[in-house]
């Protein structure tokens, strides 16, 4: 299978994606492909007469990939040592009052379990939401799932605390400006952005549809706090188009914003690990993850090194930075517009009672005038058809 099929596959044959964009390569070189819609057609009534492509200006929500930004700013004041890693949070931000007993660098490694004072997105205001964080307390971490939105929310008010800088001032001073990455933005245009209205979630049988407003962050959290953090919450509301995140990947990979060493240590595995019964605890690196033994569990593909740096965006983003290789990926997509993404509780039987295919592909009919495609499980398709085919094209190109 080659890069385009896989790509076909993905948009057009299980309908995951509305639309995704690839890039590739090296510090200077790279190959991009572009398929598919940033907005589609849903109804005769819609107000768009016909669907919107993705183009180069299309910009996308990074979700998580926001993470990677945050964490490249930490190593930034722990090389300036304005940041001690082995200080407390509670040490540079004294409404952190719970948190004097870890580190920030367990915080950046997920070596800690991190409780809120109740669901953030549950929260009644962003001022409370907010107060919620910094009530964050300390608890044994999970056996297996270490992953978690919390570390990186504490860091980026950290990073404030030390920088004396909103997060996205600091961001523009440190990062943006100085790569050219004027298209990054917490606040984008909505007509320009990729959309994710109608989200499909199945909770306890019964069927949640979301209707977002373009240029508004998809994470409830972020959506929640943004007021209250004026900018950005580090975990999740960064929007960027397809070359500005090329020039991050490169940026990162040719030293101009972390040294080689840092930005191994940054995907180095801090958690992860086998138990005697052959479960895993999660491989986590930096705010990011690591390289993971097995395959199916990793996000990573198989030709990167164990100080790959890898993350994914709920949306239907991915990065993966490989400073051994000399290698990126990047995926920016959508599996979010008119798509079901979440079966919760999720049994055995989740798909065949909701007339999907095994492999979680397939559509569930609705009260609406189309079936809805499932992006359910695209999390576990993406090395299949898109990591092996695109290790095997750098081969060939000479780039691995």
């Amino acid at each position: 299978m080659n890069l385009e099929e896989g790509m076909n596959f993905l948009v057009y044959k299980s309908r995951m994606l509305s639309g995704l964009s690839v890039t590739y390569g090296t510090e200077s070189l790279s190959e991009t492909f572009c398929t598919g819609n940033a907005r589609e057609l849903l109804h005769p009534d819609d107000s768009f007469e016909s669907p919107v492509p993705l183009e180069e200006s299309s910009i996308f929500d990074l979700a998580s990939l926001t993470k990677c930004f945050t964490s490249v700013l930490a190593f930034l004041l722990i090389r300036e040592h304005r940041l001690d890693p082995d200080a407390s949070p509670f040490h540079y931000e004294p409404r952190f009052i719970h948190l004097t007993g870890t580190t920030i660098m367990d915080v950046l490694t997920f070596n800690v379990g991190l409780t809120t004072a109740g669901r953030i997105d549950d929260a009644s205001s962003p001022e409370d939401g907010l107060h919620r964080l910094y009530q964050t307390v300390c608890s044994p971490p999970p056996r297996i799932r270490l992953y978690s939105d919390i570390p990186a929310m504490i860091i980026a008010r950290i990073i404030e605390s030390v920088s004396g800088m909103s997060y996205m001032s600091f961001l523009r001073e440190r990062i943006l400006k100085p790569l050219g990455m004027n298209e990054t933005t917490s606040t984008p245009d909505p007509l320009r952005c990729v959309d994710y209205r109608f989200e499909h979630r199945l909770i306890d049988g019964s069927l949640k549809v979301s209707n977002g407003i373009p240029g508004i962050v998809h994470d409830p959290k972020a959506a929640l706090l943004q007021p209250a953090c004026l900018d950005c919450c580090g975990h999740a509301g960064l929007f960027s188009t397809r070359q500005d995140m090329q020039r991050f990947a490169q940026a990162l990979l040719g030293g101009e914003l972390l040294t080689s060493d840092e930005l191994r240590l940054m995907g180095t595995n801090h958690t992860g690990f086998a138990y005697p019964d052959g479960t895993y605890r999660q491989f986590l690196g930096c705010l990011c993850f690591s390289k993971h033994p097995n395959q199916r569990l990793s996000e990573l593909p198989s030709w990167m090194s164990h100080h790959a740096v890898g993350l994914s965006g709920f949306t239907g983003n991915h990065l993966a930075i490989d400073p051994d290789t000399g290698t990126f990926i990047l995926y920016l997509g959508n599996r979010v517009h008119h798509r079901l993404t979440r079966i919760l509780p999720f049994q055995s039987n989740s798909f065949a009672s909701n007339g999907l295919n095994p492999d979680g592909t397939g559509c569930i009919r609705t009260s609406g005038p189309l079936p809805v495609p499932s992006s359910v499980h695209y999390v576990y398709f993406k090395d299949h058809y898109l990591g092996i085919p695109i290790g095997q094209r750098m081969r060939e190109l000479g780039w691995l």
